[in-house]
């Protein structure tokens, strides 16, 4: 079995192939052809431990996964992770990596997969409400299927929003970076918000002009106590467009807008059958994309790079 290194999955493929691969991760979720059973969600206390598996007639991946809020304030992440790629025909153990690494880049390809279909193509600039390293990757993936020149930055750790800035001047270093003083400052000077963020409460200030035709990627929210966006963006969209429908009954973001009548649960529709042209965006410019994860994407990653990986050995 081989243990693959964070660097080998950091440089072994590119930002746009990790899109490329979760787009087709979407399209095949929405086809049904691999073994995708729910997974497993325990919540002990604060924290989320996750049991992820997903199998087709060549690999079986399965993650390990852990969601600790209260981390960030001892300096650990948020979250950590195993993901094991065996074989699916014999049972060998082919690969392991690191969960929570695959986990920042398969959702922010997951984003970006979203983003690059369903916003403006000429968007220029980015907010991004919570700095920690789903943040950084976040950026960094919506800068690869955009034209991104000013990225607006904002997190209540200030050590976070230091390591974000750093990350960006390294990674994007034609990209200017901005510090907000708030979550509002940075959606005021953006055409496109991604937030990512273990909060209970909206992020974001109830005032409809904030949100009015922009682009809405929300990454956190992945319990029903848990909400990143306040009503007033929900009274401006008219479709929600999510990774997986087992979102609707896990997080509070989809849960919460339905029960209370702010959107009607057959307008959240599944991402992958936007790519496939089953369903057709409105021209209501203002827009949401919701992901709150599925075992598929860690497959098509750990895949993409298992696969790297040999051709890189050969």
């Amino acid at each position: 079995m081989k243990i693959i290194k964070d660097q080998i999955i950091t440089d072994s493929a590119s930002w746009l192939e990790w899109v490329d691969a979760m787009e087709n991760a979407l399209v095949a979720s929405n086809k049904g052809e691999f073994v995708l059973p729910k997974r497993m969600h325990l919540d002990y206390g604060k924290n989320t431990f996750l049991l992820m598996p997903c199998i087709s007639d060549k690999y079986w991946a399965t993650k390990l996964v852990s969601t600790c809020p209260d981390n960030a304030l001892s300096g650990h992440p948020s979250i950590y992770g195993t993901v094991l790629l065996n074989d699916s025909r014999t049972g060998e153990p082919l690969a392991i990596m690191n969960g929570a690494l695959i986990t920042a880049m398969r959702t922010a390809a997951v984003s970006a997969a979203g983003i690059r279909k369903l916003s403006p193509p000429d968007c220029h600039s980015l907010g991004i409400i919570g700095a920690g390293k789903q943040g950084v990757y976040q950026a960094i993936f919506a800068c690869s299927v955009r034209d991104i020149s000013d990225i607006w930055v904002f997190d209540i750790n200030e050590e976070n929003t230091s390591r974000f800035i750093n990350e960006l001047d390294l990674k994007c270093p034609e990209v200017q970076v901005h510090k907000a003083s708030s979550s509002t400052e940075a959606v005021k000077n953006s055409e496109l918000i991604i937030t990512s963020t273990t909060s209970q409460n909206p992020v974001l200030e109830n005032s409809k002009e904030l949100f009015t035709a922009k682009t809405f990627v929300g990454i956190g929210s992945y319990k029903p106590d848990c909400r990143e966006f306040p009503e007033q963006l929900f009274r401006q969209i008219d479709q929600i467009f999510v990774d997986t429908l087992d979102g609707k009954g896990e997080s509070g973001d989809l849960l919460t807008p339905v029960t209370e009548g702010w959107i009607s649960d057959p307008n959240i529709h599944q991402l992958g059958k936007v790519f496939s042209g089953e369903i057709i965006p409105t021209s209501n410019p203002t827009r949401m994309i919701k992901t709150v994860g599925s075992a598929i994407f860690d497959f098509f990653a750990a895949k993409l790079i298992y696969e790297k990986h040999l051709a890189m050995k050969r």
